[in-house]
């Protein structure tokens, strides 16, 4: 049953994809220097071929776009992110949507880090073009963005560092199944230790454990079609849902589709509560829906 309902709802999620002309995407092309950074014999080779951002899938962003490869670095030694004024030390690790190169992704990095008042570091998410990572939600492939958000939460299992793992879009996705894939590996307890929080997210299904926070436009179809808001969905055990209905419509006109004006991270960053106050919703069972427009 629920590969079948993968296939329905993945397909319908790749057929907004496709309508929304893969609106997280087309930004300035001559941006895309992060490749720079790197020297050639660092770089991610897919199927003998050397592509533009899937070759840095899984790598760790830091300040002034420095990456670094997950497989060699730990992500506690990656410089983050800062906002102008610090009001949380504790990091957020950020697994960007489909369609971002490390460009896109690093100007999300610098939004989340001001209005959250905390350091962040990402954890790249790479496109190889939007229809392509569309199929990913169907037929799910990328498991490089997967083992590093694995290898990145067991290296503060048990420790004192705490963190908030945030996933956009279908980084809600690949952090889904990596919490899944943790649930074979972590007890409950530590498990417990986690904090998670989605934002227009395309994750459907996250295990027992970890404390949620889910962010849901409702507005945005993504959340609807393959989210905490679809039928059968699974957010997790005393989870919280908030929902919300907002537009942005200063959107600058060369990214502006009606998509875009629903689903674009800063929509979802400017109606978040800090995680500690959405936690204060969490029931004691099950999962607990907020409209954050009647508080």
């Amino acid at each position: 049953m629920k590969k079948i309902n993968r296939l329905f709802f993945g397909t319908a999620f790749l057929s907004l994809l496709l309508f929304a002309s893969c609106s997280d995407t087309s930004f300035e092309e001559e941006n895309l220097n992060a490749s720079k950074n790197l020297t050639e014999s660092d770089k991610v080779s897919l199927f003998g071929n050397m592509s533009e951002d899937i070759q840095f899938d899984g790598y760790y962003v830091g300040a002034d776009t420095l990456l670094f490869d997950y497989r060699t670095t730990s992500i506690l030694d990656v410089p983050p992110v800062y906002p102008e004024t610090i009001t949380n030390d504790e990091p957020i690790w950020f697994i960007n949507g489909a369609g971002n190169d490390v460009t896109r992704q690093f100007k999300s990095m610098l939004e989340i880090a001001e209005f959250t008042g905390r350091p962040v570091v990402g954890i790249h998410n790479g496109t190889k073009g939007g229809k392509l990572d569309a199929l990913e939600i169907i037929l799910p492939t990328n498991e490089v963005v997967e083992a590093a958000i694995e290898k990145s939460v067991l290296e503060i299992i048990d420790t004192e560092t705490r963190v908030l793992l945030l996933g956009h879009s279908q980084g809600a996705f690949h952090l889904a199944r990596s919490l899944r894939s943790l649930e074979n590996q972590l007890s409950n307890s530590q498990l417990g230790q986690l904090m998670v929080e989605t934002s227009g997210g395309a994750g459907m299904w996250f295990p027992r454990g970890p404390q949620y926070v889910h962010y849901a436009n409702e507005g945005d179809p993504a959340p609807k079609l393959h989210g905490v808001l679809t039928p059968g969905a699974l957010p997790g055990n005393r989870s919280v849902i908030l929902i919300f209905d907002d537009e942005w419509y200063d959107i600058p006109p060369e990214i502006d589709t009606p998509f875009t004006r629903v689903h674009a991270q800063i929509v979802y960053l400017r109606n978040r509560l800090t995680f500690a106050e959405a936690r204060t919703y969490a029931p004691l069972f099950g999962s607990k829906k907020i409209n954050l427009d009647n508080l």
